[in-house]
């Protein structure tokens, strides 16, 4: 299977996408795209015990409990998480992501979260494999899409059979990667 990185990125340059996501721009995206519910973050204040949680900088929980949502956050999953899914998010700034701690598993919100934390301008270039892996990130979650396309539930299908990504989301450990 051959990934077509020019055309990604040829795709990537028409498309309005925040280089990094404010905290109003991810609430937007994973309302309108995932359903996500608003709950009140004192439902996780059992982080607060947890010092890899870093509550003291949580700002907003979200709940994926809609069974749509939780079909696409699973899409990636090697198993098929039938669950709830909640999302703790920190900010240091409260305007950017700094942090979060995710309950549950999605394949799917963990590259989404790669995306809301965005590149470095001087990394963006064709040659630079995480870049290029950002863009395939894009693709796999919908944020690139092209009518008709076939490649998409190939790519995905690899996903789940364990071919991950460097530099994004899970790995492993198997060397089998989506792409070079």
């Amino acid at each position: 299977m051959q990934i077509d990185i020019k055309k990604l990125y040829d795709k990537y340059l028409t498309l309005n996408i925040p280089n990094r996501f404010t905290l109003s721009e991810i609430h937007q995206t994973i309302t309108e795209k995932y359903n996500a519910e608003k709950v009140d973050l004192e439902l996780f204040s059992d982080l607060r015990a947890d010092p890899y949680a870093y509550f003291d900088t949580a700002v907003s929980a979200y709940s994926f409990s809609d069974s749509e949502a939780i079909k696409k956050l699973s899409e990636l999953n090697y198993t098929k998480n039938l669950s709830v899914i909640s999302w703790i998010l920190n900010s240091r700034d409260n305007k950017y992501l700094t942090g979060g701690t995710m309950r549950g598993e999605s394949c799917v919100l963990d590259l989404e979260i790669a995306i809301f934390n965005g590149m470095d301008e001087e990394e963006k270039q064709l040659g630079n494999l995480r870049f290029e892996e950002f863009l395939i990130i894009l693709y796999l979650t919908g944020h690139i899409h092209f009518n008709d396309d076939p490649l998409i539930k190939e790519l995905k299908s690899r996903y789940r059979e364990g071919y991950y990504l460097r530099y994004f989301g899970h790995d492993n450990g198997s060397g089998k990667y989506l792409y070079k």
